[in-house]
């Protein structure tokens, strides 16, 4: 599977919406690196209880990225989502155990967590036989604002970070990993490294 990677770097999360958009019709298997200025974003279906928060047409609930959390963004062509998502969840295990981090998959609460402790979400819509949004690993965000909320609103769950872990890391060394990983779990892809 040919893959081409795209490095957004900083980025208003309003203008990453725009590039999405812009990219969802074309028929390439893109993956998007993002960090974000804090921002709330909240699916279309909970914007209501938070009217403060950038809606998005995702799963998921409420949650929070600034410049400490890396978003990775798989704007693919999916023709079984629940397979699809499987090469996902097998991507983000790999990733942590480069760290030897006790980090599990809850499908009842779709993300990774330490305990009660969130490190990573993930959220996706699939439109058309494309997937939009993806997943966001708290490498180092700002913990006190992400605590504000209920990440995901649910209740007697606090964010974490892998810097909050222990595990001091820069969003440049996991992108470089992710990499690595997202072609070994694609095969035979091909990177395209370039900005948009």
């Amino acid at each position: 599977m040919k893959i081409v990677f795209k490095d957004l770097g900083l980025i208003e999360y309003e203008k990453f919406l725009k590039i999405q958009d812009s990219l969802t019709p074309l028929n390439e298997n893109i993956v998007l690196f993002a960090t974000h200025y804090p921002v709330y974003t909240v699916s279309l279906s909970e914007y209501k209880n938070f009217p403060f928060a950038v809606p998005v047409k995702r799963g998921g609930s409420i949650t929070y990225f600034d410049e400490g959390t890396l978003m990775v963004y798989f704007i693919f062509n999916v023709k079984n989502p629940p397979y699809f998502f499987k090469k996902i969840r097998k991507i983000t295990d790999m990733f942590l155990q480069e760290f030897a981090i006790g980090a599990v998959y809850d499908k009842t609460k779709p993300g990774y967590y330490i305990q009660n402790r969130k490190l990573i979400s993930m959220g996706f819509s699939y439109i058309d036989g494309r997937s939009n949004h993806g997943i966001s690993i708290h490498i180092n965000p700002n913990l006190e604002n992400f605590n504000k909320i209920n990440p995901c609103n649910l209740s007697g769950i606090k964010a974490t970070s892998l810097y909050n872990e222990g595990i001091k890391i820069s969003t440049a060394q996991a992108k470089n990993i992710l990499k690595e990983i997202i072609t070994e779990v694609f095969d035979e892809t091909q990177n395209k490294s370039s900005g948009v």
